[in-house]
């Protein structure tokens, strides 16, 4: 069997390419060239780095690699998608939309036709660094956390369907961060030092910056919750919901409770009971196996990345959308985030908050 290993020239993907080759297979490394900062105010030379370090690393482990160039469809898809939501006053996360498009769309469609020409078109399996487990349920295959839990990622790979699931192994799930940097270092892996990546891959400063870049600001109004007009923003994607800075002066603490794009406006309140919602609407949902409808039994939704899970009241499917309910209230949920099911320790899917 061929593995295919995405490498980010990190150490996670680094030590996943070691592993596979450690048991016999036949390792090759990939790595995406996905933005490139002559072009636009990307991140500066972070991709030339990764590529370097990603071809250092298989240079060390000698396996084949090669570097795909999905510039122009990262562009297409996920930078314009980012740059959209922020206009419609949403709060997008662009790595959400990125793996199933990108890396386990464009880049494996690129992977098979190099394996093709290659490598007799053998049949092959995507290796990754993620901190998840593949397991299957009834036949199907399904995605579970992490046995490090601190580092789970399966929030990010809600958006896969049963195919790249099914073609997909996670090489470094039952292991933990510390266990891989002593694998890291005893292979004396140039990659060993390498620190975790953070934030928007594709963007090094605020991400407002960036935004600036493809956005006009254009100042509105800030109202309060009673609909008084106490200030003006500067332009709306500068401003998330439950954000306390960056607002004008007032008597007590004010956040942002709402971002009305089709009135330019930014509603702020004093009242933190006000920021709380346990009733709140998705569309695009999906699951990773074939469990529609959803039901609300032992069922627990992440609404952000580093939040903790809540559990579900109920759900209502209506028409293009499902509606959650809570069991409790939670602050600043943010339409455009992506709201995340699990059951146990299994991610079952998830949708975009509206």
């Amino acid at each position: 069997m061929i593995y295919a290993v995405a490498m980010s020239g990190g150490i996670d993907s680094s030590v996943v390419a070691l592993l596979l080759k450690k048991q016999g297979h036949q390792v090759i490394g990939f790595t995406m060239h996905h933005f490139n900062d002559k072009i636009m105010p990307f991140k500066q030379d972070s991709i030339s780095e990764a590529v370097i370090n990603a071809q250092k690393v298989a240079k060390h482990l000698g396996i084949d690699h090669y570097t795909v160039d999905l510039q122009k469809e990262f562009n297409e898809i996920v930078i314009n998608n980012f740059i959209s939501q922020y206009k419609q006053g949403l709060t997008p996360n662009p790595c959400t939309l990125c793996n199933p498009t990108i890396k386990w769309g464009a880049l494996i469609e690129r992977i098979a036709a190099i394996i093709r020409e290659n490598y007799d078109g053998g049949d092959f399996k995507i290796a990754t660094g993620h901190y998840a487990k593949k397991g299957y349920f009834n036949g199907e295959a399904a995605i579970f956390r992490a046995s490090d839990i601190r580092k789970d990622q399966t929030y990010m790979l809600w958006q896969l369907n049963q195919k790249q699931v099914e073609q997909t192994e996670f090489p470094l799930s039952e292991l933990t961060k510390d266990e891989i940097r002593i694998i890291a270092h005893e292979a004396q892996i140039p990659a060993a030092e390498s620190k975790d990546s953070q934030d928007i891959c594709f963007i090094d400063r605020d991400y407002t910056q960036f935004l600036a870049e493809y956005i006009k600001a254009q100042k509105g109004d800030i109202v309060f919750h009673d609909g008084k007009k106490i200030g003006e923003h500067k332009g709306l994607f500068y401003y998330t919901i439950g954000q306390r800075k960056g607002l004008v002066p007032w008597s007590r603490p004010i956040y942002v409770q709402k971002i009305d794009a089709k009135n330019n406006r930014l509603v702020v309140t004093d009242d933190l009971e006000k920021l709380e919602r346990s009733i709140f609407q998705v569309n695009n949902l999906n699951t990773i196996r074939n469990i529609m409808p959803l039901k609300a039994e032992n069922l627990y939704v992440k609404v952000r990345y580093n939040s903790p899970e809540e559990e579900v009241k109920s759900l209502n499917f209506e028409g293009n959308f499902l509606s959650v309910e809570l069991k409790g209230a939670v602050k600043a949920i943010t339409p455009g985030q992506s709201a995340v099911f699990y059951r146990d320790n299994e991610l079952l899917g998830g949708g975009i908050i509206i």
